[in-house]
């Protein structure tokens, strides 16, 4: 019998990372998450309520705790346009967020999931607004902000180390207008005025590091903001009006 051959270390290596890479190649969700089986939610039978509700919620639980999203999802609607006065309506509603909740991926990947999910919670609070729903809603939007501002983020720092600063400086600004509450504000502003140098928009560019330093003076930004801006009067790139 021919003695085995062990794999060259480079493809061991390689194998190595494909099995620790699978469980996000296979169509996982976001960090791996699923739904958790809730204690204090409607996970008994929908059939027995007292409400009469029909089988549609059975199925769509169904589908939600084995991670089938889409079909969950779609079982939610049809809830919906059948039963939109129904008192568990909102629940309906809060679920169908949350379907879209649990597709979405890292801030590389398409945004859409975040966006129907944020569309989706917005819908509980606007049309429940006085369902127990309505403050778990509020926090998923909250982390769905902050999930599209970093997006954003990604794409914007993308083409500022391409040198694509146009298209960059939109980027960055779209976080300052649509997401003050970022965490990455301070971040997308110190970019943001980077990219307005490299257009030739310097006197803006100052404004921006300034109200940086102004803003967030403990920020590891503001001390990036102050040494460049000495920087660039030293060598002359501004003025000494706007340093």
């Amino acid at each position: 019998m021919r003695p085995k051959k062990n794999l060259p270390f480079r493809y061991r290596g390689g194998l190595l990372l494909l099995v620790f890479l699978w469980p996000f190649l296979n169509g996982c969700t976001y960090l791996g998450l699923m739904p958790p089986k809730p204690k204090d939610e409607h996970t008994y039978s929908f059939r027995t309520h007292a409400y009469g509700t029909s089988a549609l919620l059975d199925e769509a639980s169904r589908f939600y705790f084995k991670g089938d999203f889409i079909e969950a999802r779609g079982e939610y609607k049809r809830f919906l346009e059948l039963h939109p006065t129904h008192p568990l309506a909102a629940f309906a509603q809060y679920r169908m967020g949350m379907c879209d909740y649990y597709q979405i991926l890292s801030v590389d990947r398409d945004p859409t999931p975040v966006r129907k999910a944020l569309s989706d919670f917005q819908k509980v609070i606007d049309e429940f607004p006085d369902s127990n729903y309505v403050g778990k809603a509020q926090k998923k939007i909250a982390i769905c902000r902050d999930r599209l501002s970093r997006v954003h983020f990604y794409v914007g720092y993308f083409y500022y180390k391409t040198k694509r600063f146009k298209a960059a400086s939109y980027r960055f600004h779209t976080i300052l207008l649509k997401y003050p509450d970022s965490r990455k504000y301070d971040r997308a502003e110190f970019y943001f005025a980077l990219s307005k140098f490299h257009l030739k928009q310097r006197h803006q560019a100052v404004h921006l590091l300034k109200r940086l330093i102004q803003q967030f003076p403990k920020s590891k930004y503001a001390r990036k903001s102050s040494i460049l801006l000495a920087f660039w009067k030293k060598e002359g790139l501004i003025g000494q009006t706007e340093s």
